[in-house]
């Protein structure tokens, strides 16, 4: 690991955030948590908690919709949506999650801040995306709780060379990753 300085998001700039999920599923209990596992062909791991910011409320002051949920409903080139093409159940339920006090919270809002965090949590070099994804196991084992791809961090580095350079290919919209139970569930 190199010795590179992370600078923690204060958890109150942290934008309202939720939990999409289908009916029939249950809410995501923070003691049966299942922390992060790097995947040797993805740079998002496997596990962990993805919210996203919430982009409208409900009357009765809920969350209504997510950034996640938005891009999971809006049709693509040929007028599918993206729920459609990858035969996601719909998102019908949400709850709002808010950071614990004192959860440390790495924002990526730039390539620049990207490129920190694989340079101060760089995978084995046997790894196929040594270069590209960071050692999100071993953040979690560092204290980091969880991680913000801002709208701004997702356009700056979503399209990156993810064999090359870091990226943040395959994350579709602004997120939360939460490598650890950091947060508290907030409403029904």
């Amino acid at each position: 690991m190199a010795c590179v300085e992370l600078t923690a998001l204060d958890p109150e700039l942290l934008p309202p955030i939720a939990y999409a999920y289908p009916e029939g599923v249950d809410l995501p209990d923070p003691d049966s948590f299942v922390p992060v596992k790097n995947l040797l062909d993805l740079n998002r791991p496997e596990f962990g908690l993805w919210c996203s910011p919430v982009t409208a409320w409900a009357d009765d002051g809920t969350p209504a919709s997510t950034a996640w949920t938005d891009w999971c409903e809006t049709p693509d080139s040929t007028g599918l949506t993206h729920l459609h093409h990858e035969t996601l159940t719909p998102y019908s339920r949400m709850v709002a999650v808010e950071p614990a006090p004192g959860a440390r919270i790495y924002a990526i809002d730039t390539e620049e801040d990207l490129d920190r965090l694989v340079a101060a949590f760089t995978l084995p070099q046997d790894m196929a995306k040594h270069q590209t994804a960071p050692d999100w196991e071993a953040m979690a084992r560092a204290g980091w709780d969880a991680v913000y791809a801002s709208a701004e961090g997702i356009a700056a580095n979503g399209e990156r060379f993810v064999t090359a350079v870091p990226s943040l290919f395959g994350w579709e919209c602004a997120s939360v990753l939460w490598l650890r139970p950091a947060y508290r569930l907030t409403g029904p």
